[in-house]
């Protein structure tokens, strides 16, 4: 196919995709008080419990907060579409043996995103109110906003389940050439540095929460390790 087609085939994948998309936080939107509900029930045990509750002070708070939630339920809903879509893009232009890749690592991407935002959800989001709530003690009734709770726990749940992607993207670099076993071996210390930083770039400032978050990103760059020496051995 010409240069054109492709980009032609391309659009209309994307747009059919964005409609199942729209459709998703569309009813993601409809049915908001329920999701919030569900989706803050954690947080809010805790936040009562500590004597406090879940506010809204401004008069558009309560639409950022249904705007953000909606959006990640809806794209989350909508992501095995999209994968759908990239390997039915990417068949015919793979070779037999190549197909398998592709309908092993698509769907394996959909399930790293998704263990990484049920990690997130039910054990880092969890530990880190409980943290915030007990550190600070009696200085202040904790009245949390309803934008704040949503747009912490999106943020945490978009980039843990990102990360979990890492042997994935390893895998297909290495495949292509770009990583080696050998060169990444020689950076493990460094990995073990940025997988600190992440930890304390995802969360606020509370050590056990970024060790939490640091120590499943280490395990994922040594099954990344594995997948890579798998791939060299596949291009030899």
């Amino acid at each position: 196919m010409p240069v054109m087609a492709h980009l032609t085939e391309i659009k209309r994948r994307l747009l059919r995709v964005a409609v199942v998309a729209s459709i998703f936080i569309a009813v993601a939107l409809a049915n908001f008080q329920l999701i919030f509900n569900r989706f803050t029930a954690d947080a809010r045990e805790l936040i009562e419990a500590a004597g406090g509750d879940i506010v809204q002070l401004t008069l558009t708070e309560a639409w950022v907060a249904a705007a953000k939630l909606s959006v990640m339920v809806g794209l989350t809903a909508a992501l095995p579409y999209f994968l759908w879509e990239v390997s039915r893009f990417l068949r015919p232009g793979l070779k037999a043996n190549e197909r398998k890749y592709v309908y092993l690592l698509i769907p394996g991407a959909g399930i790293s995103f998704a263990i990484g935002a049920i990690f997130a959800y039910l054990i880092l989001i969890p530990r880190l109110f409980a943290f915030m709530l007990y550190f600070q003690g009696n200085l202040a009734i904790p009245t949390i906003t309803a934008a704040s709770v949503v747009s912490m726990s999106v943020g945490i749940i978009f980039w843990l389940g990102t990360i979990f992607e890492l042997p994935i993207v390893m895998f297909l670099l290495a495949k292509i050439g770009i990583l080696t076993s050998v060169w990444l071996k020689t950076k493990r210390r460094w990995m073990i540095l940025i997988a600190f930083i992440f930890g304390a770039a995802v969360t606020p400032t509370d050590p056990i929460s970024q060790v939490i978050v640091a120590i499943p990103v280490i395990l994922l760059f040594e099954i990344g390790m594995l997948l890579v020496k798998l791939a060299e051995r596949d291009r030899d």
